[in-house]
């Protein structure tokens, strides 16, 4: 017996087949889909463990004072590299001091512990250009933790330069 009299003889066994086929199809492409948006399993981290964010600032660079403008020319003026549209300003082997155009934006990233030390020496880069602590919270600079686990290591780790509130720094 072939498909066609098959076909002739039993037209619901075909289309039942065809109906059970689709259905199977839908079915499991759901289940792939529901998977795809459920978040992972893996243990989110807790409050305890300092996370990687921005705060960007309030102040646009057309808005410092004349003499921070000069000193950020300056320090975006230092670059030693373009990592594909960002501006590498300074590298060694604890952290890495970028300019981010967009969202115009300086950011360190520190890839070893103890970070809080490289913070330090991240900020005396910038200071020794002229700028005052208080500078670099309106600059803006960020400061990130590369892994995660330098994050679970320095859960008080903060994003912002020392001194710095979140909210625009008045200069003295």
């Amino acid at each position: 017996m072939n498909l066609t009299e098959l076909r002739k003889k039993s037209p619901f066994l075909i289309t039942g087949i065809i109906i059970v086929s689709v259905l199977l199809l839908i079915i499991i492409i759901l289940s792939f889909k529901k998977r795809a948006v459920q978040p992972s399993s893996s243990p989110s981290p807790s409050p305890s463990i300092a996370t990687n964010f921005i705060i960007p600032s309030k102040i646009k660079p057309e808005q410092l004072p004349d003499d921070i403008k000069e000193i950020r020319k300056k320090v975006i003026a230092s670059q030693i590299a373009d990592n594909h549209g960002d501006i590498l300003l300074y590298k060694t082997d604890t952290f890495i001091i970028e300019y981010i155009p967009s969202p115009d934006l300086f950011m360190v990233t520190i890839k070893k512990d103890p970070a809080e030390q490289a913070k330090k020496q991240a900020q005396e880069w910038f200071l020794n250009f002229g700028l005052k602590q208080q500078d670099l919270c309106n600059l803006p600079v960020s400061f990130i933790l590369w892994a995660f686990e330098l994050r679970r290591t320095n859960p008080t780790f903060s994003s912002l330069p020392d001194g710095c509130t979140g909210q625009p720094m008045q200069r003295p």
